[in-house]
């Protein structure tokens, strides 16, 4: 097996991962590989499409006609077609 070294993380970050560690039952390393292997076998990060992450880059004073606007997800009646 290889070994990955980490440096510059923040106390912090360390110390939630010592905690989920304790709570798990794991070594650090062991706690470390699980975060990796989930991270990297999971969906997607976001709960957004490709299109939405990246219309979210553009702040809203700079959409111009040459933007689509982002979709009105306003709750509206169907149509009656009698």
């Amino acid at each position: 097996m290889s070994d990955i070294l980490v440096r510059n993380i923040s106390d912090d970050l360390k110390r939630q991962i010592e905690e989920r560690a304790r709570a798990n039952k794991r070594s650090l390393s062991r706690e470390i590989e699980a975060l990796l292997k989930r991270a990297l076998a999971g969906p997607k990060s976001s709960e957004y499409g490709l299109g939405e992450e990246l219309g979210m880059l553009v702040p809203p004073e700079m959409w111009t006609d040459d933007f689509i606007q982002p979709r009105d997800n306003t709750e509206r009646p169907g149509p009656d077609f009698e």
